[in-house]
């Protein structure tokens, strides 16, 4: 790797796939109907980087909830239901507080989906621009 270069791009996608081998796998199949496999035959190291990058802004996808941390993946509809639920019991509770519905993240609170931010992810894409030219 070139002196003061960030580690990132395509170790920074291997990394992410080394961790989280099984949650790829998965949404690769279901989502894409492809093997990780076809990386880089088929399909090059920006494709995959920009399908990566939209999984992990999917809460409903299983490399999203790896990346973050969660117990499972869920929906943007199972979260308002949820939150929908811990309201409807909290009015109903009076004073008493209820305990909220079990979130698949836990007592530490949502993370944030995004593996890398958007200045992150141009410095990835300009990276790969520069490995294909020179």
């Amino acid at each position: 790797m070139a002196e003061g270069r960030r580690r990132g791009g395509i170790l920074g996608l291997l990394d992410l796939i080394d961790a989280h081998r099984g949650a790829f796998e998965y949404d690769w199949r279901t989502r894409f109907h492809l093997s990780l496999e076809v990386v880089p035959e088929s399909m090059g190291w920006d494709e995959a980087l920009r399908l990566t990058q939209q999984l992990t802004l999917d809460p409903s996808s299983h490399v999203a909830a790896a990346v973050a941390g969660w117990a499972h993946p869920v929906s943007r509809e199972w979260a308002v239901t949820a939150d929908l639920f811990d309201l409807q019991h909290l009015v109903a509770a009076g004073k008493s507080k209820p305990k909220p519905y079990p979130r698949p993240w836990g007592k530490a609170g949502r993370k944030k989906l995004t593996m890398a931010s958007p200045e992150r992810w141009a410095q990835i894409r300009a990276e790969l621009a520069e490995q294909e030219t020179g």
